[in-house]
């Protein structure tokens, strides 16, 4: 079975050093940690990604789900949103993107592996 690739896209340096970790344990392809939303379509076309883990709130002009969106648009990669803020509005407007798996953070390994396995089967 060939090793699936997942890109994390995570503003917070050890939030996002924490899950490449985690998921490279478990055998999967992390080949980088894209810290802003500006990086998120380079990132898909360099990596070719199986799954997208993308943070919500990121520390550029545009959030998670724009970015989700931008990438849909190209491809249909799964993306599985972690947010730390749980909101009615953004969490309708994740909706809007048909994510994988709608995430809060702190973020239970067990809860992340799950749903990752969901996804890549």
């Amino acid at each position: 079975m060939a090793v699936k690739t997942i890109l994390i896209v995570e503003d917070e340096p050890i939030i996002g050093m924490e899950l490449k970790e985690s998921l490279e344990k478990l055998g999967y392809n992390v080949p980088e940690v894209i810290r802003n939303a500006d990086g998120v379509m380079s990132g898909v076309i360099k990596n070719n990604p199986d799954l997208i883990i993308m943070d919500i709130y990121l520390k550029s002009f545009i959030d998670g789900i724009d970015a989700a969106q931008r990438v849909k648009m190209m491809k249909d990669t799964p993306i599985i949103f972690l947010t730390a803020y749980p909101n009615d509005s953004i969490r309708k407007k994740a909706m809007t993107i048909k994510p994988a798996a709608y995430l809060l953070k702190p973020i239970r390994g067990e809860e992340l592996q799950m749903k990752i396995k969901e996804v890549l089967g």
